[in-house]
């Protein structure tokens, strides 16, 4: 009998929670669709640790390149956290690039892939993007703006889902809406 009762609480509550997720009307973002000027733009090192990303890694990159940033003034590092699949063969293709920084290192974890990072990043601004991720060319100078304000100690930008393919996705992207 307990057991019914723990099944039917936890269909309600998965219901409840979908139920909520996707008919609950959230404010809507509105995103800023005017070019950001910015009086001065500081020194900005992206890091990407990635590990067995050989799929996404070029999207994330090539999103990074195409930010509407001062190419001098953006450094990105890519670090290989040991990967098993295909990404650093697939990440070397960027290492002429005068922008991009790339450096292979033996499994450790995401958090010894940034410290790596950070080791090699002499910029003003910090930030990081995992390697299955992209940005939208006016992220940087939008995120830089906020910096305007001296009491800001960190941004953290709104997150995204695009072309959800399972019902988690799907929530998700309610949820981050």
């Amino acid at each position: 009998m307990i057991v019914i009762y723990i099944f039917s609480f936890l269909a309600v509550y998965v219901q409840v929670f979908f139920l909520v997720t996707f008919i609950e009307k959230r404010r809507e973002i509105n995103i800023r669709r005017e070019d950001i000027e910015l009086p001065e733009y500081p020194t900005v090192t992206v890091i990407v640790p990635c590990y067995n990303e050989e799929r996404t890694v070029d999207v994330t990159v090539e999103s990074l390149l195409s930010l509407n940033y001062p190419k001098d003034k953006l450094h990105i590092v890519v670090v290989d956290d040991g990967s098993k699949d295909g990404t650093w063969n697939q990440i070397q293709k960027y290492k002429d690039h005068p922008q991009i920084e790339i450096i292979h290192k033996e499994n450790g974890g995401k958090h010894t892939a940034l410290n790596l990072g950070l080791d090699h990043a002499h910029s003003e601004f910090v930030g990081c993007l995992d390697a299955d991720s992209t940005v939208h060319p006016e992220t940087l100078k939008r995120i830089i703006s906020f910096f305007s304000n001296p009491d800001t100690m960190a941004v953290a930008p709104s997150i995204v889902i695009r072309d959800p393919k399972t019902m988690l996705q799907y929530a998700q992207r309610a949820e981050y809406d």
